[in-house]
């Protein structure tokens, strides 16, 4: 962002020493230093509004950032609860999201990002103490090594109760979903 204060409007020998000096100089030298104080306050608050924090959250609201190092980072984990039936998957409350079924559960995503960007969601489904079904929406295709999918149909029989793994990704705003699992029947 370039700065629109300009220290070049205010003249620095003004006014000059043992001379007459009009009044309209004095009226120019005030002018041109409020218009860059408002200026300053402008830039200043611009910069308050727009920093990234380290002592909040911070909103990029879709912008890149590139050649960044990132260390000892973490992502958010978000509890659905137990329950069964028509489970929404939302993107905004993170990337990793756990589910514990009480019965069948029939998958729905939103707010997956923008066509040319991966959104990225993996899901760790707790069978408790019998076989579910996962229906997953006609989008989702499902890799071969889905355990209890055949990937002709959009239902997932989890064979056993145990805990489940498996990750969906789109890079076309949810047009399409690729998923796999990530491991199986931990116990």
């Amino acid at each position: 962002m370039a700065s629109n204060i300009v220290p070049g409007n205010i003249d620095a020998t003004y006014p000059k020493a043992g001379e007459d000096n009009s009044s309209q100089g004095f009226r120019d030298n005030f002018s041109s230093t409020k218009n860059n104080f408002t200026e300053a306050k402008t830039e200043i608050e611009d910069l308050q509004s727009n920093k990234a924090s380290t002592n909040a959250d911070s909103n990029f609201s879709d912008y890149v950032i590139s050649k960044a190092t990132f260390k000892d980072t973490a992502e958010t984990v978000y509890p659905q609860g137990t329950q069964g039936g028509a489970i929404t998957i939302d993107y905004h409350n993170g990337h990793y999201q756990t589910l514990t079924t009480n019965a069948s559960i029939t998958l729905a995503f939103v707010n997956f990002p923008a066509n040319n960007a991966l959104g990225r969601v993996i899901l760790d489904v707790n069978v408790v103490s019998t076989a579910h079904t996962i229906t997953i929406p006609s989008a989702v295709l499902v890799s071969g090594g889905v355990a209890g999918g055949d990937g002709s149909s959009d239902t997932i029989t989890v064979p056993t109760s145990g805990r489940y793994l498996y990750e969906f990704m789109t890079p076309d705003n949810g047009t399409t979903v690729l998923m796999h699992q990530l491991g199986n029947n931990y116990i």
